[in-house]
């Protein structure tokens, strides 16, 4: 690599440890602010170092990357691996932009066996930035990726012309990759996924391949085919339906993962992972082999056999994802709710104590992934635990920063409701569908409301919160593309049960333009909305928050009160409601005394909660 690109690096890796959340739950709010800020200020310098070598050094030569030297595509090829070095994944999205010039360059010059790598390299750069997107049910990316794993699949036709071994193993990769664009849990992408396997496996296991290509790893290929393919217990879970020669081949490769799991573990000396282990006992049960009671009785006495204070992958999966999948055959079998009411509230409890006594440290991609397959088949009884609680209580308050942020807005968005129903209640008329003379007897059910739907907006962030760790420079398109996704995510995960749905419309409208001429996602309607008024002042508590600390783009300074109500006033009738923002404005004698220590005291009440305190109302 070249000396700025070693340089890009370690600032990238510099500016992911400094966003890393505290090893430790902090006890001084305020030491823990002067640190932040800090670190702030160093994320910030770093960033605009890393924006300026990009600028001045790479993009130029991405502009009229078919004039580049050997030597420059020598590099270009070091630097994208080190991007996405490992499970690292430093700089997904530049890692695409870099694989794609290397792609434009090798089709320009014909270079047939960098071509076949890049067509594959480019296609795997999106696959991970498809798999953030699929969290919010959607697939921008998709198309291309098929385009790319297929034009570098077709090679196979010329398969004898090729003499380079690891250009043939590209080859079959792509063609096995192309089960990876269908990864909607639907009927027709789970058929499409069975399908490209079918074909793969197909040429994986033809001995006249295996002859051609001798030092190819085949075992390794049919293993990893086999275990995609073990992922289909997923739709059938989701209750897809699947022909018999499907539900055949499921189980096929079930068996065929599970015993080639138990062989390594036997050979290590340590137990099978218990992600095969659940895949295989599923299998059986969709295939009619096993009846549901056995599956459940199966996934009760794993889940007895945790270790509450086991934070590695095994632990996480078996504490948290198997709670999650077995709320998901409850949802799925309606007869079951009651009788299993007792063992998943217990899984509840537990878990709510498990990740109440999670260091952050933990919080890894891993554990954020099982934690949002538990929120998104949550069953909730209205004795038991309310997801509504669990979310606030264990989840929000996860990332120290955005809980604060989302405390300070709650803050403002109760005392714009008192104003709104003091000084222009007509305003809020007909939210809820509630007339203005029932608003005053139900002034503190409006604060509670716009309190919690402000600590719960930003949830879906949950999911992306790791991508945003990672940037340490200005944001491209696609991850402001993949970022603006969290609203869809959030509103997914509120609208699983009764009482998070009525936060559903702050989760996806809170960035949506009042005149609906901008901002984001269009699926917000105000008109749909029972009480757009309400999620006017949320999103307006929320708009004057990040104006006066943007903890995610870091794109400019913090405004102080003064000039952030300047822009409020600018934001009338635009992106604010007219008449949130001439609240706002009436509101700065108490926002100036309110943010004295208000920061301080919204970090207090997350290391609160995260120390095992019990939440405050309004």
């Amino acid at each position: 690599m070249k000396p700025y690109q070693e340089r890009y690096i370690e600032n990238l890796k510099e500016v992911y440890r400094l966003n890393a959340p505290p090893a430790e739950i902090p006890q001084d709010a305020a030491l823990y602010m002067a640190r932040r800020g800090e670190r702030i200020r160093r994320v910030r310098e770093l960033s605009q170092e890393n924006t300026a070598l990009l600028r001045q050094e790479l993009f130029p030569l991405l502009d009229n990357i078919v004039s580049a030297t050997k030597e420059d595509i020598a590099g270009l090829e070091d630097f994208a691996a080190h991007l996405v070095s490992g499970a690292a994944q430093l700089d997904m999205v530049l890692s695409y932009y870099l694989h794609n010039a290397l792609l434009v360059y090798a089709r320009r010059w014909e270079k047939r066996d960098m071509l076949i790598r890049e067509l594959y390299q480019t296609a795997m750069a999106l696959f991970y930035m498809q798999e953030l997107a699929s969290k919010a049910e959607k697939f921008p990316y998709r198309p291309k990726m098929a385009l790319l794993f297929g034009e570098a699949a077709s090679y196979v036709k010329r398969y004898d012309e090729i003499e380079d071994q690891e250009t043939r193993g590209y080859i079959h990769r792509s063609m096995a990759n192309l089960a990876l664009v269908y990864s909607s849990l639907n009927e027709e992408d789970g058929r499409r996924k069975m399908a490209a396997i079918r074909r793969s496996l197909q040429i994986l296991q033809d001995p006249a391949y295996h002859q051609k290509s001798p030092d190819l790893p085949w075992d390794l290929y049919i293993y990893k085919s086999h275990q995609e393919r073990t992922t289909a217990v997923g739709l059938l879970r989701a209750g897809i339906a699947c022909s018999p020669q499907e539900l055949g081949e499921v189980m096929e490769s079930a068996e065929y993962v599970i015993t080639r799991q138990n062989e390594s573990s036997l050979a290590r000396g340590d137990r099978t992972a218990l992600r095969w282990k659940y895949s295989y006992e599923a299998a059986q049960y969709h295939c009619g082999i096993r009846p549901l009671s056995y599956l459940l009785g199966w996934m009760e006495k794993a889940y007895m056999a945790r270790d509450e204070s086991d934070y590695s992958q095994e632990g996480v999966y078996r504490n948290m994802f198997l709670p999650a999948v077995y709320a998901s055959y409850i949802q799925q079998n309606p007869d079951y709710r009651l009788k299993k009411k007792e063992v998943l509230g217990l899984m509840y409890r537990r878990m709510a104590a498990y990740v109440r006594s999670m260091p952050d440290n933990h919080l890894g991609e891993s554990t954020l992934q099982q934690l949002l397959a538990c929120l998104q088949t949550f069953v909730e009884y209205p004795d038991g635990i309310q997801q509504k609680d669990f979310l606030m209580d264990l989840v929000v308050c996860r990332n120290i920063d955005a809980y604060a942020a989302s405390r300070m807005a709650a803050e403002v968005a109760v005392q714009l409701v008192d104003q709104a129903l003091d000084l222009c209640p007509d305003f809020l008329t007909g939210s809820f569908g509630w007339e203005k003379d029932q608003l005053f007897s139900r002034r503190q059910e409006l604060r509670d409301f716009a309190f919690e739907s402000c600590l719960m907006h930003n949830v879906g962030v949950l999911v992306y919160g790791n991508m945003v760790r990672r940037i340490g420079r200005s944001w491209l398109e696609e991850e402001k593309e993949l970022y603006q996704y969290h609203v869809f995510t959030g509103a997914d995960i509120l609208s699983q049960n009764e009482s998070t749905k009525p936060f559903v419309p702050a989760a996806l409208g809170h960035h949506r333009f009042y005149s609906g001429q901008g901002g984001y996602p269009q699926e917000y309607s105000r008109e749909q909305d029972p009480a757009p008024a309400m999620t006017d002042l949320i999103s307006g508590a929320i708009h004057l928050i990040r104006l006066m600390d943007d903890r995610v783009f870091l794109t400019a300074q913090p405004l102080p009160l003064e000039a952030a109500l300047d822009q409020i006033r600018q934001d009338a009738g635009g992106r604010l409601a007219p008449q949130v923002s001439q609240l706002l404005l009436g509101m700065e004698a108490w926002l100036a005394e309110y943010l004295k220590d208000g920061q301080q005291k919204a970090y207090q009440a997350a290391i609160s909660l995260l120390s095992g305190g019990v939440r405050q109302s309004p």
